[in-house]
């Protein structure tokens, strides 16, 4: 029996032919279906904007549909597009400075506690320690965890193999675990939140939100 996953990716794959053809109508549930997905991207991210940025990311998909090609996920293709959104985002909010992605963190380029409010310690925790990861290393993460993608999937988003992206993902996952050990405000707290990280992660995204029709991790 196919999981909720799969299942999910099917009817993807289907919209998506008759969008294609023309059915403006299958393109917006397309995009009703990933549009909570897309505001997460950018939620923990900017603290200021998401919207104009989800925004920029439908019309680049609308603008790019003939593109998404045909056995691929139209999940990764957005969240793709909403990747490089982001870093030209980036390039603006820096105006002209040398940034780099799998370096500079967001918490370096724009300071301030995440515009998404952890309704535990062990969320606001999690939410901070991406925070202050390099920019790379959290999109990774969050699309792993937050969204469900599979590898492979996570490596068609980022434009890389799958074997590099699971190599990816068990360094970024040992940064993570290093930069809450070192803002975490006790070894207790710490402690809670490594032994159940899945479990906050899930709830951060509860929080967020994530509608009927969306597909589910």
């Amino acid at each position: 029996m196919a999981t909720d996953v799969t299942k999910g990716s099917e009817q993807d794959a289907s919209l998506l032919v008759v969008w294609q053809q023309g059915d403006q109508s299958a393109g917006e549930r397309l995009f009703d279906r990933h549009a909570d997905a897309v505001a997460r991207f950018f939620e923990n991210k900017v603290r200021r904007g998401a919207e104009d940025l989800t925004q920029a990311t439908f019309l680049r998909v609308l603008e790019g549909r003939d593109r998404i090609r045909e056995g691929g996920s139209f999940r990764a293709f957005m969240l793709g597009v909403a990747r490089n959104v982001l870093r030209e985002h980036i390039r603006e909010l820096v105006r002209g400075e040398r940034i780099d992605p799998e370096v500079d963190s967001m918490a370096d380029l724009d300071p301030g506690p995440s515009s998404v409010m952890g309704e535990r310690q062990e969320h606001q925790l999690m939410l901070e320690g991406l925070r202050h990861i390099c920019i790379e290393d959290q999109m990774l993460l969050e699309l792993f965890y937050w969204e469900g993608l599979r590898t492979h999937e996570v490596a068609e988003v980022l434009g890389i193999s799958s074997s590099a992206a699971r190599r990816r993902l068990a360094k970024a996952r040992a940064r993570l675990d290093a930069m809450m050990a070192q803002i975490a405000a006790s070894p207790e707290l710490l402690n809670r939140t490594l032994r159940d990280l899945e479990s906050w992660v899930a709830e951060v995204r509860k929080q967020l939100g994530a509608r009927p029709g969306e597909p589910a991790r």
